[in-house]
């Protein structure tokens, strides 16, 4: 046969079937449910964010909204392999991990502890590219980062840990001397443990470095950890708004809208290539500073917006 008839059939062949797989790929993701802890809040803006971002790309994914709550009155939740489950907060993310589902599944809003204990005790949650997730926490060095830049004479910052973040010792002494400070570490197993343990840390510490973790930080002990804090003169950072708004000198937080965003970037991605990245920080983040706190610490600040730039502009590089 002619060579030159054969390369134009070969071309040809090969044309139809780039056309052929073209939408095949756009209808590769049969549908997104997305699963929250609890009704509202943090939960129902990153599900609204990630569905309004999704409503306006190229495939348009089909997105439904479950609870909880409904996930346990129905007691199981089946979706196929051509799906992705979204779990939203820690709760969710825990009761799709045991479950044998088919479909991969992606956790947002969720500390990055435990993300890392879910996969530990479900060994076949391994395979980071159908079970991965967008941590809560920011990345350590954009945390020391915050801290470098609003207290720079200062050099030793104190963290707390708790049973579901103990072992997160090493990387957080390991980013706090890439950032030329000094990670000093106290680890309790009982909150009754936390105030004692508070005052050794903060004896030892020019701020401490608020870390996602149950038993230090929730509704009954914050209020106590930020009055100890501010009675030594040590500067709280935080992790969240509501941190700064209560007492915190400042905090580098992901409102759950750029939470949303980032998910539902990466479930555009997921529905061409059928694999979720690697579990990751916060992309997008903002900062917040308490003016009123700063004052009575003795601090002047840089503007919230002149401390993000500065932020930005890091590299971050951590695994």
């Amino acid at each position: 046969m002619n060579p030159t008839l054969i390369r134009r059939f070969s071309a040809i062949v090969c044309l139809a079937l780039a056309l052929f797989c073209l939408p095949l790929t756009a209808a590769a993701l049969d549908g997104v449910t997305v699963v929250l802890s609890e009704e509202g809040g943090a939960y129902a803006q990153v599900a609204d964010k990630l569905r309004d971002t999704l409503a306006q790309s190229a495939a348009r994914p089909p997105v439904k909204l479950v609870t909880l709550r409904t996930l346990k009155d129905s007691d199981s939740l089946r979706a196929d392999p051509g799906q992705l489950l979204v779990a939203v907060g820690t709760g969710a993310m825990q009761a799709l991990a045991q479950q044998n589902q088919p479909a991969p599944i992606l956790n947002v809003l969720v500390p990055r502890a435990a993300f890392e204990k879910a996969t530990r005790q479900n060994r076949r949650l391994g395979d980071p590219h159908r079970f991965s997730a967008i941590y809560l926490d920011q990345p350590w060095a954009r945390q020391f980062a915050l801290i470098r830049h609003t207290l720079p004479n200062r050099t030793r910052v104190g963290v707390l840990l708790g049973p579901d973040s103990a072992e997160l010792a090493p990387a957080l002494r390991a980013a706090a001397k890439a950032a030329g400070l000094v990670a000093t570490i106290e680890k309790i197993d009982e909150e009754s443990d936390l105030l004692p343990a508070l005052k050794r840390l903060l004896g030892d510490s020019e701020a401490l470095l608020a870390i996602p973790d149950p038993l230090i930080y929730n509704r009954s002990t914050v209020q106590s950890i930020l009055l100890t804090t501010y009675r030594q003169q040590v500067p709280l950072f935080g992790f969240s708004p509501s941190y700064v708004k209560a007492g915190a000198l400042a905090a580098v937080y992901s409102v759950p809208e750029q939470i949303g965003q980032q998910a539902a970037e990466i479930i555009q991605r997921f529905a061409a290539d059928r694999h979720l990245p690697p579990p990751q920080p916060p992309r997008y983040f903002s900062v917040g500073t308490n003016a009123q706190v700063a004052r009575s610490l003795g601090f002047v600040l840089d503007d919230e917006a002149i401390l993000a730039g500065k932020l930005k502009r890091i590299t971050e590089d951590e695994p």
